[in-house]
């Protein structure tokens, strides 16, 4: 379901009734609409993606039934944090057509948080261990990355962050291990197959195998039957071989995870606990780089259900929620668990060009936040004031002087007494927020006279649920000034 969108985007496709000789669906217009070519019931056809995804939810709504021995009478989608309302109603959609009765639509990483009902349990006076936690959900699928970071308070769900790579995926290591035994073959056989594309397709489908099983096992075999000229591959792999291969993803990965942190000002461990989402989450390696970023014993890193089915369980769990809730306020609730949020950080820039955050990026709406300002000379009698919408980038650590951060450490000195030592490292290709668009300039005039870093001009930043920004402006001797920005 992750692949379904309205856009003409490059989508792969594997249903049972559809045979593929490539393993890969022919990418087709039709009317307009992105569609596939299959062969379908012995003849080519073209199925548009609404159409393949109405199919594919009636055979899951059909599989339900069958397993239940009734008819399913509502169901909870879980949905990518990615997708657009578009996509989100073409989806809801596709599932009526289908005859399944959506109850709620709740994104994937709050549904892989329901799964082990975080903030749920029943709190006591003496208990609030889940009245406030910060967790983070790695979901690591087959085609692409999702690392969220999820705040949880009193049993509320709201997403600080999320971010989406859709290069990073399972696929990634599979594309990995199908060139190593083309190598291979090629080495044994002297036969190039990396530009045959129905044995690169074998072998893609084979390595999937490969790969799963290295997760277990320390050794893992791959064979194909006629992978080319008629002749068979019979190979093996062993889990530190694969390893060394996989070691770029796996920086990259931990490379995105990092960098998701950062845009929160969060460290490691503040994080209480990761929940693993995602077949590709069960790599022993990639498990053993997260306990070594999360080394603090707080934090609890989670596999209790299995990485590829814990989104269905948050789903089950939220359709037990809603089994005992009145139907007119499901009907008007069919819309996913989340609430507005900021979607770019507000900030002003200070006297050293630097974007100073005020809102960070996906602050709950509406929200409220105070700056205070100094005069920076004696007697100054005017301050102005820009607020920016930011935007991250990229910068190197040898070409800025931002891509430094401050970590305190606590040392003992000569008499045995426990001190603060600051220290600055440099960060490698680190994101920072730079100023994108100019909400507004303010100028406050006719300050009253004071000594350098006397006066105190107070910002307010308000920004409603409909992206409405209000800003205020006061000084305790002179009158507030108020400006009201559109969205």
């Amino acid at each position: 379901m992750v692949a379904f969108s309205g856009e003409e985007e490059n989508h792969t496709i594997s249903f049972d009734e559809c045979k593929l000789s490539s393993g890969t669906a022919q990418l087709v217009d039709k009317d307009g609409e992105p569609a596939y070519l299959v062969e379908f019931k012995g003849q080519e056809t073209i199925f548009t993606v609404k159409e393949i995804t109405t199919k594919y939810i009636a055979s899951l709504r059909e599989s339900a039934e069958n397993f239940l021995g009734q008819p399913v009478t509502g169901s909870v989608l879980g949905v990518p944090t990615y997708f657009t309302e578009q996509q989100l109603e073409a989806l809801k959609i596709a599932a009526e057509n289908a005859g399944l009765c959506v109850l709620q639509l709740i994104n994937e990483p709050s549904a892989a948080a329901l799964a082990y009902e975080l903030g749920q349990q029943q709190l006591t006076e003496l208990d609030n261990k889940y009245q406030d936690s910060t967790v983070m959900i790695f979901d690591l699928g087959s085609d692409s990355l999702d690392v969220t970071i999820l705040s949880i308070r009193s049993g509320m769900y709201t997403i600080l962050s999320t971010t989406h790579d859709p290069e990073l995926g399972g696929a990634a290591f599979d594309e990995l291990l199908a060139n190593h035994f083309a190598n291979e073959f090629k080495r044994k056989t002297k036969i190039d197959v990396l530009q045959n594309k129905r044995a690169m397709d074998k072998l893609r489908n084979a390595v999937e195998g490969t790969k799963k099983t290295l997760s277990s096992s320390n050794m893992s075999p791959c064979s194909i039957e006629s992978l080319a000229e008629g002749i068979d591959l019979h190979g093996s792999i062993n889990r530190t071989r694969f390893e060394i291969m996989a070691n770029k993803l796996f920086n990259r990965i931990m490379e995105v995870i990092t960098n998701t942190l950062e845009k929160n000002d969060l460290e490691p461990q503040f994080i209480n606990e990761v929940i693993l989402v995602g077949g590709a989450s069960r790599i022993p390696k990639l498990q053993s780089k997260l306990r070594e970023l999360f080394i603090n014993q707080s934090t609890i890193i989670r596999q209790d259900f299995e990485p590829d089915e814990v989104v269905a369980y948050g789903c089950a769990f939220q359709g037990t929620l809603l089994a005992s809730i009145d139907d007119e306020i499901i009907n008007n609730s069919i819309k996913t668990i989340s609430s507005s949020h900021l979607s770019k950080p507000i900030g002003v820039i200070n006297a050293k060009k630097e974007f100073v955050t005020i809102i960070p990026e996906n602050t709950p709406l509406p929200v409220r936040r105070t700056y205070t300002f100094s005069n920076i000379s004696a007697n100054q009698k005017e301050i102005y004031v820009e607020i920016w919408e930011g935007e991250y980038k990229k910068v190197d650590a040898a070409s800025s002087h931002q891509a430094t951060f401050k970590t305190d450490k606590i040392v003992n000195n000569e008499e045995g007494d426990n001190i603060l030592e600051k220290k600055v490292s440099p960060k490698q290709l680190s994101p920072i927020i730079t100023p994108g668009k100019l909400i507004a300039e303010l100028v406050i005039n006719d300050l009253p006279s004071g000594k350098e870093e006397q006066l105190k001009v107070e910002f307010i930043i308000e920004v409603d649920d409909n992206n409405k920004c209000t800003i205020i402006a006061k000084e305790s001797t002179i009158k507030k000034l108020e400006f009201v920005i559109g969205a």
